[in-house]
């Protein structure tokens, strides 16, 4: 098998002109630029031809040589950036989102961002929502798992060859065949259903990388006429410049909409193939734009924790035009000190020693060094945090029952709130966090068990999305020593209701869910009574319809009206501009009208007890972010576990009241 492995200048000039696109877009539209897509089909098409080359010259591909290959290319400057982000962003970021930023770090060093990204629920055209500085590494934690990937699919195909002599090529080409139709069905799917999670998906993003390595494949035998090959070069370029703005890429994306940037790359690449005299390749392929074209890497990963450090020291997120170029000749200036610090003369380094463990030291010396950072970072935020640990429920930090009549409020005086502001985002009820709140796309009902799980008296069980969840906590607290067993029944964006929704997964779980309760003997259910929202006035009929289900199987409800939603996530609005802010609060009949949407119900449920627990969250005028010094919320509506837990005494009250009536 041969193949052809040639110097392409015209893909350098690409790859400029996609990593200054991503910075541009990111700097002052906050939109899909189509960049990134450019980057995953020229290393598919790239990749592709190392990998081929290499079988077609030494008659096999080894692993380790073509891994550490990849480690001399990526993570020199990769590291730089880490480590970079993590001295910085100690100093600079709001201590609220040091331990997200410090798990995401890690995340983006073991390539595994992407997942992180998809896990937590990002959306990355949300501009409400704080950015890490290194979320741009989900696009390199897909590529470094596309790579692994690729790897696999060249030795499958060497081991059909092998085994068959079916043609290597025609091999080849059905495998990477299949996985481009299936991964953009898939992709076209999921994005239709979850476009969040679609947007961080390796499965949804591998046909882009496809589309490089059948190009490759056929690249060479194409034969284009001058004319066609300008036309098409230029035609490519200004539709990979203009994806941002004609394409509607918010909530589209990637699905197949991004076939318009990667048809671009496609079409600059074949141009390329077929040079002419006003070829687009003469532009790209040009002296200075190769030289740009070797920073793009260094630019892609510079120019975000720059842009993410701005937004925090300038408490802004609209970048002036000098400002925002400030940013990204700083980025390409970093990228060529650290390139050519750094990166090159390791890789000569690298390249002297001949690949041996020997030399690759000044790698592990970086990530150690990274890793020491990370970990100091880590120790001072645990050691700032445990000072506050066991202050909960003391007369001092009281929560709720601040506000419960009786409460000695002449020696009560505000003191520096709980949880520590770098622990508030972790403090979350369990369930949360070990599995148990049942994730997107996960219908199957599932039940875990607190409490008293040997010889309870009473079974009860919190039920619905994850403001069902937070309601969990209190419950923990007293249901041992009241010989309750407690089952956790949530599932996250699924509330407890009989409307259908969009995600097929949720209806269907809210369809056995019931009958799960029966099974389980359950004698009460804690769930929500309604929707703390302006535009939601009404008990929602598939609440009504759900509680209705429970009466018929002799299951009593607390239904507990619901926790109010804030416009801004509190932790960050804290940190940003103090509890005292008006944006920190919110107007008590905004989220909480009078009469509820429950007290206007002509004909509840007779098994239902409703509880409106809204003096405890809100004085007359203001719901607050912090009460009794307690933090109430680690975003804008869900309960810290330690606010959450102080709400054991009067929940304990009605919820015993409803199982012994």
């Amino acid at each position: 098998m041969e193949i052809k492995k040639q110097y392409r200048p015209e893909i350098e000039g690409l790859r400029i002109i996609a990593a200054l696109l991503v910075a541009i877009y990111h700097i002052w539209m906050m939109r899909v630029s189509g960049g990134v897509d450019v980057f995953f089909v020229v290393s598919g098409f790239l990749i592709t031809t190392s990998l081929l080359s290499k079988y077609a010259r030494d008659g096999y591909v080894k692993f380790s040589t073509f891994i550490l290959g990849l480690l001399k290319r990526l993570l020199p400057n990769a590291l730089m950036v880490l480590i970079f982000v993590t001295v910085a962003g100690y100093f600079i970021l709001p201590e609220v989102r040091h331990f997200d930023t410090m798990k995401e770090i890690i995340a983006s060093l073991f390539y595994y961002e992407n997942w992180q990204l998809a896990v937590i629920g990002t959306d990355y055209l949300d501009q409400t929502n704080e950015k890490s500085p290194v979320q741009h590494f989900w696009a390199m934690s897909i590529q470094g798992q596309f790579y692994v990937i690729w790897f696999l699919i060249v030795s499958l195909t060497i081991l059909i060859f092998n085994k068959t002599k079916f043609a290597f090529k025609k091999i080849f080409f059905t495998i990477l065949a299949v996985l481009f139709a299936t991964s953009l069905a898939y992709s076209i799917y999921l994005t239709a259903v979850n476009q969040p999670w679609a947007y961080f998906d390796t499965r949804t993003r591998v046909w882009e990388f496809a589309v490089g390595g059948l190009l490759m494949l056929f690249i060479f035998k194409i034969r284009l006429p001058g004319i066609i090959s300008t036309m098409m070069g230029w035609i490519g370029l200004v539709g990979l410049i203009s994806t941002g703005l004609l394409l509607d890429v918010e909530g589209s994306f990637p699905s197949y909409v991004a076939l318009w940037p990667v048809m671009a790359a496609v079409f600059v690449m074949l141009a390329g193939q077929n040079p002419t005299r006003f070829g687009v390749e003469k532009f790209l392929g040009s002296r200075a734009m190769v030289k740009l074209g070797g920073l793009s890497y260094g630019l892609y990963l510079w120019h975000w924790p720059l842009l993410s450090f701005y937004y925090v020291i300038f408490n802004t997120k609209d970048v002036s035009v000098i400002h925002g170029i400030a940013i990204i000749l700083l980025a390409l200036g970093l990228s060529f000190l650290s390139t050519n610090l750094i990166e090159n003369p390791i890789n000569r380094y690298i390249s002297k020693n001949n690949f041996t463990l020997k030399a690759f030291r000044p790698i592990f010396a970086l990530v150690v060094t990274l890793v020491i950072a990370v970990g100091a970072w880590f120790g001072i935020s645990q050691y700032q945090s445990s000072a506050t640990a066991n202050l909960a429920g003391s007369s001092e930090y009281p929560g709720v029952m601040v506000n419960v009549e009786g409460f000695d409020q002449t020696s009560f005086e505000e003191k520096d709130p709980i949880p520590a502001m770098s622990e508030v985002k972790e403090d979350k009820e369990e369930s949360y966090t070990n599995g148990c709140q049942q994730g997107i796309d996960e219908a199957e009902v599932e039940l875990c068990e607190y409490g008293d799980v040997e010889n309870p008296e009473y079974i009860v069980a919190v039920v619905g999305g994850s403001k069902s969840t937070h309601w969990t906590s209190p419950v923990k607290v007293f249901a041992e020593e009241d010989n309750i067993k407690v089952l956790n029944v949530t599932k996250s964006g699924c509330r407890f209701s009989l409307d259908p929704v969009s995600a097929e997964d949720c209806n269907e779980w809210n369809e056995n869910v019931v009958q799960k309760l029966v099974e389980a003997d359950v004698d009460a259910v804690i769930t929500l009574a309604d929707i703390a929202r302006p535009d939601e006035t009404e008990v929602p009929q598939g609440y009504l319809d759900q509680f209705n289900r429970l009466e018929e199987n002799g299951i009593e409800v607390l239904a507990v009206r619901d926790t109010p939603y804030f416009n801004e996530d509190i932790p960050e609005c804290i940190t940003a501009k103090g509890a005292d802010h008006e944006d920190c609060s919110v107007q008590t009949d905004a989220v909480y009208p009078t009469p509820s949407a429950w007290d206007k119900l002509e004909n509840p449920p007779e098994n239902v007890h409703y509880v409106d627990y809204h003096e405890y969250f809100c004085e007359e005028d203001t719901c607050g972010p912090i009460i009794g010094n307690v933090i109430g919320y680690y975003d804008h509506d869900h309960m810290t576990k330690t606010f959450a837990e102080s709400f054991a005494p009067i929940l304990r009250e009605d919820l015993m009241k409803v199982l012994e009536s």
